[in-house]
């Protein structure tokens, strides 16, 4: 019966130091057991930038790969539901309008998204002849936003798209312009962005303060999952020709003129046209942005320019934000401290029942 009598001391004591030990913090090793992040970069539809090329988009590759957070995949086979099974993002970065998305492909990345994992659709702007880049013929096509528009109808996404100018013989992406806020004023496609720019409260913008970017714009030009967008002064206006540009020697075109010809300009100055969206939908996430060229590799479109886009500014931290969103609660930190509340709740209810019994005998 003594050793009976010390029973209820032993198991306060018990309680007690439970409790005790899970009020206190500790290092949890949560990296150890969780599951990285696949990220899936999609080859097959014949995208402008190669993923194994300097000049393209490797760079962005090899940023993302050196995480151990994530596990990257070059996809080069249809992006079917097999396929995207256990992909997290899926990346689809200027496609070419001959390597159409099939059926399959639209109820695989349907799937995917159903599923809570997370896309990132990235365009370009057409070039004119004016561009250092005209002289390389792979560059002369890029902008077949196009390819991403019927990829977005195959997709249901509502609301959102790129802007382009359909012509009888092509479709021509937008560019954004701006004479004020360009880095030479014979290439005012080419921009700085600053933080007046974009939402700064957004995550995907932490920490940014510069951008250099050529970029597609996208529409309508109020749109509600904008997240960047030009100056004031900014204004988008669509390639009408293998030659050039709409209005490019006409920046500031009136509102009756746009209204006699909408389909030569896409947003007029004061319009402040997007560039890049982020969006919930459903349970996963969109974002859609209209320049690759800022993540590559390739020099800026002056003349004997040997900067990069990926080192120039905040483009490649612009990168790792975008990813980091997408993936935001994909990872559930394990803790220490619930396990010690269940141990100490069992405990209690141990000792609490002990002493009932033995009061009632």
């Amino acid at each position: 019966m003594t050793q009976l009598r010390k029973v209820p001391r032993i198991l306060a004591l018990a309680l007690t130091v439970i409790i005790l030990l899970s009020s206190f913090q500790t290092v949890a090793q949560a990296q150890t057991d969780l599951d990285p992040i696949v990220i899936v970069f999609d080859a097959s539809h014949s995208p402008q930038f190669a993923f194994d090329d300097p000049l393209g988009l490797k760079l962005v590759v090899d940023l993302v790969n050196d995480s151990t957070r994530y596990i990257v995949r070059i996809n080069e086979g249809p992006l079917t539901d097999e396929v995207l099974n256990d992909v997290d993002i899926l990346i689809i970065a200027a496609p070419d309008q001959v390597s159409p998305f099939t059926t399959a492909e639209f109820n695989g990345i349907n799937e995917m998204l159903a599923n809570g994992s997370s896309l990132f659709i990235l365009g370009d702007p057409a070039l004119g002849q004016q561009s250092t880049y005209w002289s390389e013929v792979e560059m002369q096509d890029i902008g077949e936003n196009v390819a991403l528009n019927r990829l977005l109808d195959g997709l249901n996404v509502t609301g959102i798209r790129f802007s382009q100018n359909d012509t009888l013989t092509h479709y021509w992406s937008d560019t954004m312009f701006d004479y004020d806020h360009a880095l030479n004023e014979s290439t005012p496609w080419l921009l700085r962005l600053d933080s007046t720019t974009w939402s700064s409260t957004h995550p995907i913008f932490r920490n940014i303060n510069e951008l250099y970017t050529i970029t597609a714009t996208l529409k309508p030009i109020e749109l509600a999952s904008s997240i960047g967008h030009g100056y004031e002064s900014s204004f988008a206006q669509y390639q009408v020709s293998v030659n050039g540009w709409a209005n490019y020697s006409r920046p500031n075109i009136t509102e009756e003129e746009y209204a006699l010809r909408p389909r030569s300009y896409s947003a007029l100055n004061g319009t402040f046209p997007s560039w890049i969206s982020a969006l919930e939908y459903g349970s996963s996430r969109i974002v859609i942005a209209g320049s690759t060229i800022m993540f590559t590799g390739m020099t800026l479109d002056l003349e004997g320019s040997e900067l990069q886009y990926f080192y120039v500014g905040d483009n490649a931290r612009l990168f790792t934000n975008i990813i980091g969103w997408l993936s935001e609660g994909f990872e559930q930190i394990p803790s220490a401290i619930v396990p010690m509340l269940i141990i100490s709740s069992v405990v209690m209810i141990v000792g609490v029942t002990f002493y009932l019994l033995k009061k009632i005998r």
